[in-house]
């Protein structure tokens, strides 16, 4: 069996032709948007769709999309430059989910810590500082032990 790669399907069948015009379009778009865009934001936001000369942009967060709405006039103009045919652009904000491959950051509490933390809380007379102490030595002293 040979492999094809999939806009070879794609651009054989008549009706789907439309729809892998749109797809590299859209990743055309996002490469722009790439360019043109502040690095931090440009990778925490991505191009959605274009209707009715509308480019939709999709934040990871409020922060992002508050300053990517700072943004837009500049932004627009960039695009027009580069020949994008949009009059207006529209910050969504759509949480992105952790991407995959990236680790949870290791919070563990080594032992002579555990042991160091163990030893103020015995110093320390009955207080809410004292209380919040317990909890966190019990909290990771569990995890160490599994």
């Amino acid at each position: 069996m040979v492999a094809h790669p999939a806009h070879s399907f794609l651009s054989a069948e008549p009706g789907l032709q439309t729809l892998l015009r749109q797809a590299q379009k859209l990743l055309e778009l996002q490469k722009v948007w790439g360019e043109i865009t502040p690095k931090p934001l440009a990778t925490a936001s991505r191009v959605g769709t274009v209707n009715l000369q509308t480019l939709v942009v999709y934040a990871d967060n409020g922060a992002v999309a508050a300053k990517l709405k700072q943004l837009v006039p500049t932004l627009l103009a960039k695009l027009q430059a580069r020949g994008v045919e949009v009059t207006a652009i529209r910050v969504d904000v759509q949480v992105n989910p952790l991407t995959p491959g990236k680790k949870p950051k290791n919070l563990a509490v080594s032992h002579n810590a555990l042991a160091s933390l163990e030893k103020l809380e015995n110093s320390l007379a009955d207080s809410p500082l004292k209380n919040a102490l317990h909890s966190l030595i019990q909290r990771h002293s569990d995890s160490t032990k599994t």
